[in-house]
């Protein structure tokens, strides 16, 4: 398990990871089983519920499929890893 203080590298491998299976099921591409499952049932929904499990917290990040669609896979990665830091932004 991970937390926000975790190393980057760490949390970034994971957000990576999240970010290449939404990108790659949304291109049509093959996914683990356990992700294509949950992943078809969001599908019939405007957007997808992301949990994502830490030891200090556990998020849940909802994104619009539009979003999904139209963001590059290293930008949703950015965002899902600034999340999981605890980063907010600066408006």
């Amino acid at each position: 398990m991970t937390t926000s203080q975790s190393p980057l590298r760490v949390l970034k491998a994971q957000a990576d990871e999240i970010a290449r299976h939404l990108r790659a099921f949304e291109r049509g591409e093959k996914v683990p089983v356990e992700w294509a499952i949950k992943i078809q049932e969001a599908k019939t929904k405007n957007s997808i519920v992301i949990g994502v499990v830490m030891d200090d917290k556990v998020l849940k990040l909802t994104l619009p499929w539009s979003i999904v669609q139209k963001t590059p896979e290293i930008a949703l990665a950015a965002y899902i890893l600034k999340q999981m830091r605890g980063e907010r932004d600066a408006s």
